[in-house]
């Protein structure tokens, strides 16, 4: 058997199981917002612009992070971790609007 060339696991980027759970609630959160399901009170708009920019610094810092991820692997897990956050911070948002 010949061996993989040098490059070959470097190319192969995995989803941390640390990110995963948060992955799962995004796609709950998600589910339930696009189903309709509302909560029965209102919330104040200027908390979701808040939460809006906290979704946009998250992503950011995402990609910064993934940026830099080539030359360390923990900065992928930084970058997956926020983009995950930022995926369910957003569905979060769907849900409450």
């Amino acid at each position: 058997m010949r061996r993989p060339p040098p490059g070959y696991r470097r190319g192969a980027r995995p989803i941390y199981p640390g990110v995963f759970k948060m992955l799962i609630y995004g796609f709950i959160l998600w589910a339930l917002a696009l189903l309709g399901i509302e909560l029965p009170f209102e919330l104040p708009r200027l908390l979701f612009v808040v939460l809006q920019v906290l979704v946009i610094w998250l992503l950011w810092k995402g990609v910064k992070a993934a940026r830099r991820a080539p030359t360390n692997h923990v900065r992928l897990f930084s970058a997956q971790e926020n983009w995950v956050n930022a995926f369910a911070l957003q569905a979060l948002i769907l849900f409450l609007w």
